[in-house]
């Protein structure tokens, strides 16, 4: 993938020139970083918190925080270093080691899951809506021979997280029935491989359900937007402090576009499809060719600042997860046994 970007679009890893037009830009971009992080870690309480509540029997309860945060601060790291999106495993495995009531792998997948769905359809949003807004102040797009490319690649994205979407709610309204069907299914093969499965899917269903409360669900999403706003605003200040001129819209579409790309399985770091996420949106509001280093430095920094603002908030993260660890052994009786 990362030939493809040089090959088609002339995108390198390293640039040949690099150059900080927008000191202020600049700063405010590596300041955004915490904030982007916070968010991207925190934002499950509203789907992890109500499965505490429930399972302990007490309205207040919360999941742990430093759990929360420590897990999502780690596991991001290891999302970008692993090839493949193998890392994508890291924070339901973080998260049911918390041993928080109620949370075992199976609701920490179904609500990193839920997650998952509720960006994709929010970046295909942020797509054709940054598009649109994109056209409505241009006459035409600088590489509009990309758009139908483009334009394709994400409604195909969206018609898949919608369905996701539509499987996860109706198995929330049925969860004993989803998971009697699923071991049906696989009984044939093996009848205690189908119960298993059953459960499991009766408990991902389970947890949907729990999830899926309008009033959890809508704080979910609204964090969630607040979220990707953030991104595009520290994408538009790398853009501004590489010197290359991007509007909201244009930086909103770009975002969408590189996040779209990224969830194709690639090398560590995600190397080689966010170069080529990045070059194809850029092409079609620029000419790569004529703006030249400013675009290249722009992709290499925005590669970048999210690899070396992971491996700083990964720190914190460890220690957060260690502290927890620490928290939870001091609580087990002699016998090893949480009560």
């Amino acid at each position: 993938m990362l030939w493809v970007a040089r090959a088609q679009f002339g995108v390198r890893l390293v640039p040949d020139a690099f150059a900080v037009v927008d000191v202020g830009a600049a700063v405010l971009a590596i300041g955004l970083h915490p904030i982007y992080a916070a968010l991207r870690a925190g934002r499950l309480a509203f789907a992890l918190d109500p499965v505490v509540a429930h399972a302990g029997g007490e309205p207040r309860a919360r999941f742990d925080r430093g759990a929360l945060y420590g897990s999502g601060f780690v596991s991001f790291l290891v999302l970008l270093v692993l090839p493949l999106k193998l890392g994508e495993a890291s924070r339901p495995l973080l998260l049911a080691q918390a041993r928080q009531p109620g949370v075992g792998l199976a609701e920490a997948v179904a609500a990193v899951g839920l997650e998952r769905v509720i960006d994709g359809l929010l970046i295909c949003t942020m797509l054709f809506g940054g598009l649109a807004a994109a056209h409505a102040q241009t006459e035409a797009f600088a590489g509009a021979d990309q758009l139908a490319t483009v334009s394709r690649f994400g409604q195909g994205m969206g018609a898949i997280f919608l369905g996701a979407l539509v499987c996860a709610v109706l198995a929330a309204r049925a969860p004993a029935a989803w998971g009697r069907g699923v071991a049906r299914v696989f009984a044939p093969l093996s009848s205690r491989l189908g119960a298993v499965l059953g459960r499991v899917v009766e408990r991902l269903a389970e947890t949907f359900a729990a999830l899926l409360h309008a009033r959890r669900l809508l704080a979910l999403v609204l964090v969630s937007v607040g979220y990707w706003a953030v991104t595009v605003l520290q994408l538009w200040a790398v853009a501004r402090a590489s010197g290359l001129p991007l509007s909201a819209a244009a930086a909103t579409a770009t975002v969408a576009i590189i996040g779209l790309s990224i969830q194709l399985p690639g090398g560590p770091a995600q190397t080689g499809t966010f170069q080529v996420g990045a070059a194809a949106a850029l092409s079609l509001f620029v000419d790569l060719a004529r703006v030249g280093d400013p675009a290249h430095a722009f992709v290499a920094t925005m590669f970048a600042l999210p690899l070396l603002g992971a491996v700083v908030m990964a720190i914190p993260g460890a220690w957060l997860l260690a502290r927890v660890r620490r928290a939870t052994a001091a609580a087990a009786p002699a016998d090893g046994v949480l009560r």
